[in-house]
């Protein structure tokens, strides 16, 4: 195929897998809910929370402020655009992911001292792309350090080859951005440093240069409002293995049909890095690490899919066909291409179908009936499944617990069962439940549709006949003595 058509083949490719990237899934995921009104609360107050907001609680549980950031700029942009606001934030997102990741393979290739831009890649990073998009990029503070993280390792990578002063400032400006809005994988950062640190002793090229820019890219980390608290975070919700209650933190079952990508991915993975590695230190000290986390649960697989495209950069001077493979598309016509397909996707998102709650995945019309019994001003008490109490918390009630998790396995929370309320949460809805609700005291509990007969029996006979029933579950009115 000759240059010219590759070229258009490879712009229409990138327009067009842009333009599928369906924003309907990019806004459904339960933790967005709490990350709005978090931000509203903050953007109202004028503060960053310190302490967990709208729980049974009142104020008096700490909370990290790891993501608030993220918290902010997310209610700034649904304040003023609704839904479709929200969006805005993933279509950057993904546009400087895509960027990011296309030119990382450039620099691996220059590392080794390759031509900088192979067209082989570029399909690469749009597929990597798209299962990042679908799996990762819900409204929540990943979306945006994944390309922050990718970035990061692009000016790492450059300052390693040719240090300059851009450089160290990116590398900066990134550690602080990633430790305000998604501080919780800052280690990351730090490990990728650490990486680079051992590299540059072993090769004996160790200058003052080089422990300035490493010294003022860990030290940014720091520069959070949480402090150590933040970028420790794992410390935290890993805490009695309590995060281990949620699916994305348990190990991946590869054997299960819905995961065959990820275990392709393993597998290619593994297949490429002989080829790959070029007996570069940091590129053997990343292999091991990558590898960590992309087996050790479907959170953090994601960072294998981010860093494909870096390994499999060198990939096509192995096969004999694609060797000598050119095509006249830089970055330029990219970033055109992109544009291109993301003005389509967003207008499709604000015109043609513009986002909804899915009403049988959160309790929309629960809480709409139970609001329009709740006077003025007034935040009821409600008791949801986990999953749904940030978008409880979102509409106007107080609750158990949100998708935070640090707040809420602390001692201060322990209630009936001798269990905190992230525990309560988890467990309740089933024949403990009476007695939670007794301890709790809330005003309304919502419970979701389909749980056995027996059990449903067994709520009723406690709390009365269900008051309103609606796509989600049921609402029952707790009536006190």
């Amino acid at each position: 195929m000759k240059s010219a058509k590759l070229s258009a083949v490879l712009g229409m490719l990138v327009v067009l897998a842009v333009v599928l990237m369906f924003p309907r899934y990019s806004y459904n995921d339960p933790d967005t809910f709490w990350h709005l009104e978090l931000g509203r609360y903050m953007v109202d107050h004028r503060t960053v929370l310190h302490h967990a907001i709208h729980t049974f609680y009142g104020d008096k549980l700490p909370y990290v402020p790891h993501e608030y950031a993220f918290q902010i700029v997310l209610a700034l942009l649904y304040s003023a655009f609704g839904w479709p606001g929200a969006y805005l934030l993933t279509a950057v997102c993904l546009l400087l992911l895509i960027l990011g990741m296309d030119r990382l393979t450039s620099v691996s290739r220059m590392e080794i001292g390759l031509h900088e831009r192979h067209p082989a890649l570029l399909p690469l990073v749009l597929l990597a792309a798209c299962w990042i998009y679908y799996n990762y990029f819900a409204t929540r503070p990943q979306m945006v350090s994944a390309w922050m993280i990718v970035w990061f390792v692009v000016f790492l990578r450059g300052f390693q080859m040719k240090p300059r002063t851009f450089q160290t400032i990116g590398m900066i400006v990134l550690s602080l951005a990633v430790a305000n809005f998604h501080a919780g994988v800052w280690l990351v950062i730090a490990a990728f440093t650490g990486m680079a640190i051992l590299e540059t002793l072993w090769e004996k090229r160790w200058t003052k240069r080089h422990a300035a820019a490493f010294g003022a890219v860990l030290l940014a980390g720091l520069a959070n409002p949480g402090g150590p608290k933040s970028i420790l975070y794992i410390l935290t919700v890993t805490k009695g293995d309590f995060n281990m209650l949620i699916n994305e933190w348990q190990p991946i079952p590869f054997a299960k049909p819905v995961h065959f990508p990820i275990l392709l991915l393993l597998l290619f993975f593994a297949a490429i890095l002989p080829f790959t590695l070029h007996r570069k230190p940091f590129r053997y000290l990343f292999m091991l690490g990558i590898l960590y986390l992309g087996v050790s649960s479907f959170k953090q697989n994601l960072f294998m899919w981010l860093f494909i495209p870096y390994f499999a950069a060198t990939l096509p001077e192995e096969i004999a066909y694609l060797r000598n493979l050119r095509a006249r598309f830089d970055n330029r016509t990219l970033l055109l291409c992109l544009a291109i397909g993301l003005s389509v996707n967003i207008a499709i998102n604000f015109c043609a179908f513009p986002p909804r709650v899915n009403e049988t995945q959160y309790p929309v019309k629960e809480m709409d009936y139970l609001l329009q019994q709740t006077a003025t001003g007034h935040r009821p008490k409600v008791m949801a499944p986990y999953g749904a109490s940030g978008y409880v918390m979102f509409r106007g009630g107080n609750v158990l617990c949100d998708g935070r998790q640090d707040p809420f396995v602390t001692d201060e929370s322990k209630g009936a069962l001798g269990w905190n309320a992230f525990q309560r949460s988890m467990y309740g809805y089933g024949e403990y439940l009476p007695e939670i609700v007794r301890d709790d005291k809330p005003e309304y509990v919502i419970t979701r549709a389909g749980v056995s007969g027996k059990l449903y029996r067994d709520w009723v006979r406690e709390f009365g006949e269900p008051v309103f029933t609606g796509p989600y579950g049921s609402v029952f009115a707790i009536v006190r003595p």
